[in-house]
């Protein structure tokens, strides 16, 4: 685990990941103890929710405001409810631009914090975690509110504490703990859970539709696909070579290629095209997985969902893969014989270590794979650059069975490969080779000069001869320069 994922500072408070009834969560350090008693409650029971993922991204976002409002009550004497609604109206400002910002108010704090500077996809998710923190301290002040009409809590007195003022009550710690009527969120945003809301601030840029890579197929969200088999040679780690070729064959997420197990991996020795790797959701099989992962790391496997198990490896990955796999087999045997004592868990993947299991292993493994990269390639790539080039050749380069003569997958069915339940989801990976458009738009210039002799398909074949020509200019270079 990264250091920053374990630990977190954020001047004023503290949030640090701990484990509560086998359930990852997190837990606030902060100068105000009923503060930090609410958040820990909000966090867990975000936890029993949601997935880890998004657990961690909403509680970072939620101590994040918390710092930043904290930092506005310090830079104007204290926070007044007024103050309170200005900072909150222009927190998104302060997210985007920082110490750029039109916002005093914002500017102000990014000077003392440092500008954060959110894309506008991060933004939403930044938001969304604020907003259901903030729905949740509205829930916990209704709840008070009707306990003191009905006698349960009483107002006995009022102390200011950093951020909000805190109602203390004639009741038991837990209730008197708890955020009331004046704290700074009930009072100050009653009725406004989505007070921090959209006001200006968009993402920079949407994500283009198209892929304009190079001339190796890389782009920067793609792999360069011309360049993967070298990046898997690069590696003389063979658990390596048979995760990275593995990736790339399947365009699986890493998350979902560290919990594949054994069994998964069908292999019919006499029929070799028979060979088949499944992709199961963790969750399908809980009962079973936790006699080998502790159920604090169980519930951490992050998976999104995976509409069909079947994966459909291409090549020359495949080969790779399967290759290398029997290999790797050989290698953990007599690993096994060194270290004296079996491995006892099911999943293809090993520590290099101790040969533990490793499904939760991702940034160990992101860091190897991420400098190999950018050894091969100059630009700095993760595992995820694997599944768009994937998702780029089945839609721009894969042969399709349907049709021989024609190049790339239907929508529908790079959508199946992938696994996604939604083909929104599909779109934003199968992105269509810019270069291989140019053809039909140049088409389409011809035709609109009205010229006798021209015609859709001689355009286009003038222009993929013009296409070849370049390859081949190309081609001849990279021999030169070797």
């Amino acid at each position: 685990m990264h250091p920053r994922d374990k630990f977190i500072c954020m001047r004023h408070y503290e949030l640090y990941e701990t484990t509560r009834n086998g359930i990852p969560t997190f837990r606030l350090l902060s100068p105000d103890p009923l503060m930090s008693e609410f958040f820990d409650s909000w966090a867990y029971q975000l936890a029993k929710a949601r997935k880890f993922k998004t657990v961690k991204a909403y509680s970072y976002a939620a101590v994040d405001m918390l710092g930043y409002t904290h930092q506005v009550g310090l830079n104007n004497g204290r926070l007044t409810p007024m103050l309170l609604g200005e900072a909150l109206d222009c927190y998104e400002s302060y997210l985007v631009f920082g110490t750029e910002s039109d916002s005093p108010i914002a500017r102000d704090a990014a000077r003392v914090l440092g500008s954060k500077n959110l894309a506008g996809a991060s933004v939403g998710l930044h938001r969304a975690g604020c907003n259901n923190f903030i729905e949740a301290s509205e829930a916990m002040r209704d709840g008070l509110l009707q306990m003191q009409e009905s006698g349960y809590v009483s107002d006995v007195a009022a102390s200011m504490v950093p951020l909000f003022s805190a109602k203390h009550a004639d009741a038991p710690r837990r209730v008197s703990a708890a955020i009331k009527a004046n704290s700074w969120l009930a009072g100050c945003i009653a009725g406004g859970v989505k007070n921090i809301k959209k006001q200006r601030v968009s993402p920079r840029s949407k994500a283009p539709t198209m892929a304009h890579t190079d001339s190796f197929g890389g782009d920067y969200k793609a792999f360069p696909i011309d360049k993967c088999v070298a990046l898997i040679d690069s590696t003389d780690c063979r658990r390596d070579k048979v995760l990275w070729s593995f990736l790339a064959a399947s365009g699986c997420r890493v998350s979902e290629a560290l919990t594949v197990l054994m069994d998964d991996i069908v292999i019919d020795i006499e029929n070799p095209a028979q060979n088949r790797v499944y992709i199961v959701d963790p969750d399908t099989r809980r009962e079973f997985l936790i006699k080998f992962i502790p159920e604090r790391l169980l519930n951490k496997l992050d998976h999104k969902g995976r509409d069909k198990p079947e994966t459909f490896l291409i090549e020359p990955f495949a080969s790779i893969f399967w290759m290398n796999l029997a290999l790797y087999h050989e290698e953990q045997i007599a690993k096994e014989k060194q270290r004296h004592r079996p491995v006892l868990h099911p999943f293809l993947f090993r520590n290099l270590r101790d040969g533990g299991a490793m499904p939760s292993s991702y940034q160990a493994v992101w860091e190897r794979f991420n400098k190999a990269a950018l050894k091969v390639t100059g630009t700095s790539y993760g595992f995820h650059s694997l599944r768009h080039m994937y998702a780029y050749y089945l839609v721009n380069h894969c042969p399709n069975p349907r049709d021989p003569k024609r190049f790339g997958l239907d929508l529908k069915m790079v959508q199946q490969f992938l696994g996604h339940k939604s083909i929104t989801s599909t779109e934003r990976y199968a992105r269509k080779d810019a270069r291989m458009l140019e053809a039909t738009f140049a088409a389409l210039n011809m035709l609109r000069m009205s010229a006798s002799n021209f015609s859709v398909a001689k355009v286009q074949l003038q222009h993929l001869e013009n296409e070849v020509d370049q390859i081949k200019k190309s081609l001849n270079e990279g021999r030169d320069n070797d």
